[in-house]
Formats: structure tokens, sequence, C-alpha cells
């Protein structure tokens, strides 16, 4: 298989691996928010695989993953449409997570939540829109529904 085969093939799969992922993101806050306030062993292992998540997702997002493939597929896969794609999504990211901040800003005292919690929405909140995005915009180019 030639570089540009194997990086459009990639590049296909990109789109269903991240919105599984953040799909398995979405969920994973029912657990966060299940969690009682005593302490135990099993929930620093969610907030282990919470940040380990939120920091793959973030960095998929802002490079386009695949990093142990070959520089030359992964720029392949880097064309001018998925950079564009890439940017819009970040930017729509950045804006919901400052909605989101303002908004926990205006009610987390009513809320009572905690800081960690607030954080925790901020980011899962710009992650999860950020890769939507991103998944919607290469979804059309790739005609995948």
């Amino acid at each position: 298989m030639s570089d540009v085969e194997e990086a459009e093939r990639l590049s296909r799969r990109r789109v269903p691996m991240l919105i599984a992922m953040t799909t398995l993101l979405a969920v994973q806050q029912g657990a966060f928010y299940a969690q009682t306030a005593a302490e135990r062993a099993v929930d620093h292992v969610r907030t282990g695989a919470w940040v380990l998540l939120v920091g793959a997702l973030l960095a998929a997002l802002l490079t386009g993953g695949f990093w142990f493939k070959p520089r030359a597929i992964r720029a392949l896969m880097d064309d001018e449409v998925t950079l564009a794609h890439r940017a819009s999504a970040v930017k729509l990211a950045f804006a919901a997570s400052m909605g989101m901040a303002i908004a926990l800003f205006v009610l987390a005292l009513p809320l009572a939540l905690t800081a960690r919690e607030a954080i925790h929405l901020i980011v899962s909140t710009g992650i999860v829109v950020g890769i939507f995005r991103f998944g919607q915009l290469e979804r059309r180019v790739h005609n995948l529904g």
C-alpha cells in the first residue's frame, strides 16, 4: 500500500476512533459525579483514567494523532483541509470551555461545586465539543455519514 493510500485509510479511521473515545469520555462523566465524598483507591484510578483520556484526546485534537506512524504518512494526513478542521474544532472547544467557565462562575456557589468538579466540567466540555466538531467536519470530507 502506498503512503497516500495508507494516509487516506488512516484518515477515514481517525473519525470513528475519536468519536468512540469521546463518547467514552462523556459516559465516564457519570462515574465521576457518582463518586462519594470519601476518597477510595478506585476513585484515584477513575481520576487517573480521566486525566489520561482527556490528555490523549487533547493531543489527538491538536496533532491529529497516529504518533507511531511514519512522518510522511502523518504529513499526508495533515492536509490543508484537515488543518482547517482542527483549527475550527479547537476554536469551538475554547469557546465552549470559556462558556462553561462563565456559567460555573455564576452557578458554582449555588450548586456547591468544588473547584475539582468545576475544572472537570470545563475540561470535559472543551474536549467533547472540540472532538465532535472535528469529527463532524471530517465526516463530511470522507462522506462517512
